[in-house]
């Protein structure tokens, strides 16, 4: 089974840092804490200037960030992007996969996520996402968009999304619009939402496992449960140790959780059984819609599930793209061509001489048909055969073998494009795209065909509307043949080449435009434009009161209007608000899309979903100097730092109330053996006082009450001078009550 190694930063932390930020992280996860409530987390074995040390460092190492409410308050929280390493440094896991006989599947992973993303693009690019007066997206297009997805309501019931919105969206259609907002794909203007062209160029660069990386760093901070115990697990499952095509059982990864205190005990709530396996199956079920698990049950009856193929990678720096997992449904049939029979009788040539009874004849006509129904039914299964060793060549990548050439599929001999970016063409004008087309090549691809299936081997379907939009947007149907022709294997089929020409010719033959109309409130005004003697051979009469005006011309006729008191207004009416000016589809210039996707920032405040609560963060303010640690530690006798010696009892309760108010450990000796005492409590009359005892050697932490006379000699320990001296025995206590 492979492993994740701990994070070496982690490692090079002081064991007292290292102790801090596991409580923290068991406690809180990467959520916010507050800062005075700390104190509640510090490990038994450190004292509370060890802890302020601790923190500092952690600070300093970004392990921890300080951040600020509003009002003040101070937080301190694990940074997103560093938590699932510091969670597998300190709870690595070692989880036992199940058999696939002994598991019953229950809910198939959809579409993968990517995928979806690029219906929701497509849509957007072709429908458009246009608000109401409310600045809500209008019902009819939200269920139009819904219908293209996969992922239903069933797989993100369970899911707890904070939607803006007052009327809340299909959850399907909220959760891809809010994903294409946040990633910056889509801007929200006045009338709507439109597609950025040079973010969605340098998205259409990624990879499908670097979008997939992508997509899961953002679902699984801004979907998943913000409880902690809802945090371990999923960033538990996201490691090495669970390989995609196991399938592992869930209860035995919460109990487990529970026993490393990553969890909590929970009663029963619900048909799913307790509350965090509930939360845990919501979470799976998520991850199902979005393509990267299937759910079943065990033969224990235990929720199970396993990764897909195309499982996302937390770590930045994650692996290439990974092969997609072939399912063996006929999610793309590779058609052979379909073959013309000829024009006869009966499948043979009509003898010159009729049958001479008409029973003859018919019993003729019969065999004949069967004969011929015989035949049609061999063809078509040698036809369905030869279909299903065609889409298994195309998704195994062996379409296109090594060492053959362009040249040899009948492909120009200058083409550039390389044989990872080419898609079949089928006579029947279905387009299959192989997985390991780049996005790029899909998206241009669907300006010029409908995309019909969008999971493992995707196809499209070439027709005549589709050339027509793509010459709306500006692409000649010339064009986009000769595109279609470089990127097809083999080039385009005869009948399909044809086709798309005799279309082609029919495209553009007429056209609409818009024309500048100038228009008069009476017919005094319209009268003195028509003899102005400097207008005439800049406007057209086509009414009483109407003249249309020669683009071109508009600055001069603005000038002759002004000095004859005419002037109209600065806007043409129509033009208030810009229309998009590009074409979505491409192909895109591949200067502007070398350009390296990057994620806007803020990510927050993007989206569908309420913003999330982000403090800001405060300056870091640095290791704490020793007079801050320490106050008045100038007029405390410094012999109670360096000697040690026995004390006059008043003299050794003044020591250990000073060692109390600053937080600090005093080593002493107790039944001679020398120990270091942390003192929590002090009580009177008669003097006590109560804290953590560390025997020397042990390896324990024992709760305790002392008298003064319970222990001989004494001195401070100061916490900076301790730690630069030695920090190996902070770790590996053990409490005892």
């Amino acid at each position: 089974m492979m492993r994740q190694e701990p994070d070496p930063d982690v490692q090079k932390l002081t064991p007292e840092a290292q102790a801090v930020l596991q409580a923290i992280c068991a406690e809180h996860a990467a959520s916010p804490c507050a800062a005075d409530s700390i104190e509640r987390l510090r490990p038994a074995f450190l004292c509370r200037a060890e802890q302020e040390l601790a923190l500092n460092e952690l600070l300093m190492a970004g392990m921890l960030e300080l951040r600020q409410t509003m009002w003040g308050e101070k937080l301190y929280q694990i940074p997103q992007q560093r938590f699932p390493r510091i969670g597998r440094s300190f709870w690595p896991a070692c989880p036992q996969s199940l058999g696939e006989t002994d598991v019953q599947a229950q809910l198939a992973a959809c579409t993968g996520l990517a995928a979806e993303l690029f219906r929701g693009l497509l849509f957007t690019a072709r429908e458009g996402l246009p608000l109401t007066a409310k600045g809500l997206i209008h019902k009819k297009q939200l269920g139009l968009l819904a219908g293209q997805l996969s992922v239903q309501e069933e797989h993100l019931a369970g899911l707890k999304l904070n939607q803006a919105s007052s009327e809340p969206y299909p959850l399907p259609v909220t959760v891809i619009v809010d994903l294409m907002a946040v990633l910056g794909l889509i801007s929200r203007s006045s009338s709507g939402y439109l597609i950025d062209i040079t973010k969605l160029q340098c998205w259409l660069e990624l990879t499908e496992q670097e979008m997939t990386d992508t997509l899961y760093r953002i679902v699984i901070s801004r979907y998943g449960s913000p409880e902690p115990a809802g945090q371990h697990f999923r960033h538990l499952i996201s490691t090495a140790e669970f390989p995609p095509g196991e399938w592992f059982a869930v209860p035995p990864l919460l109990d487990w959780m529970i026993q490393r205190g990553l969890a909590k005990e929970q009663s029963v709530a619900g048909p799913d059984g307790p509350e965090l396996q509930a939360s845990a199956i919501a979470w799976l079920r998520c991850l199902a819609g979005f393509g990267w698990c299937d759910l079943g049950y065990s033969a224990k009856g235990e929720p199970c599930f396993r990764w897909k193929a195309v499982k996302p990678q937390l770590d930045r720096a994650s692996a290439g793209t990974i092969e997609p997992e072939i399912s063996g449904e006929d999610t793309g049939i590779v058609k052979a061509e379909e073959s013309q029979p000829d024009k006869v009788f009966g499948g043979t040539a009509v003898p010159e001489g009729w049958p001479e009874h008409e029973h003859d004849y018919e019993q003729e006509q019969e065999q004949e048909q069967e004969q011929e129904e015989e035949q049609e039914q061999v063809e078509q299964e040698e036809q369905e055969e030869q279909e299903e060793v065609q889409k298994e060549e195309i998704l195994s990548g062996s379409s296109l073998k090594s060492g053959q050439t362009g040249a040899d599929w009948g492909l120009p001999a200058e083409s550039a494009v390389p044989a990872a970016g080419r898609f079949v063409v089928q006579p029947d004008f279905e387009v299959l795209v192989p997985p390991e087309v780049p996005y790029t090549i899909r998206w241009t691809l669907a300006g010029y065909a409908e995309l019909l299936h969008n999971q493992d081997l995707w196809s499209f379907r070439l027709t005549r509307e589709m050339l027509e939009s793509a010459a709306e947007l500006g692409c000649p149907p010339g064009n986009a043949i000769a595109w279609l022709t470089a990127h097809a294997q083999g080039g385009l089929p005869e009948q399909v080449e044809l086709s798309l020409r005799q279309w082609a010719k029919g495209i553009g033959r007429t056209s609409l435009s818009e024309v500048i109309l100038l228009s008069c409130a009476g017919e005094q005004e319209s009268g003195d434009i028509a003899a102005h003697p400097r207008l005439q051979d800049i406007l057209t009469r086509i009414g009483p009161l109407h003249f249309i005006v020669r683009p071109e011309s508009v600055g001069q006729l603005r000038k002759e209007l002004a000095a004859a008191g005419l002037a109209p207004p600065r806007i043409i009416g129509g033009r208030e608000e810009a229309l998009q000016p590009h074409n979505p589809f491409g192909p895109f210039e591949r200067s502007a899309a070398s350009l390296r996707y990057e994620l806007p920032s803020p990510a927050g405040e993007r989206g569908l979903l309420g913003a999330a609560a982000y403090p800001k963060l405060l300056p870091l303010a640095g290791t704490a100097q020793d007079q801050e640690l320490l106050p008045g530690e100038d007029a405390v006798p410094q012999m109670w730092f360096n000697q040690w010696r026995q004390y006059h009892m008043t003299t050794a309760q003044k020591v250990m109330e000073q060692a109390l108010g600053w937080g600090i450990k005093v080593r002493i000796s107790v039944q001679g053996q020398t120990a270091d005492f942390i003192p929590e409590q002090i009580s009177g009359r008669p003097w006590r006082v109560r804290g953590n005892l560390l025997r020397s050697g042990s390896g324990t932490v024992e709760q305790i009450q002392l008298a003064a006379e319970d222990w001989q000699e004494m001195k401070l320990l100061h916490p900076v001078k301790q730690r630069n001296s030695s920090s190996s025995g902070a770790a590996g206590y053990v409490m005892i009550r």
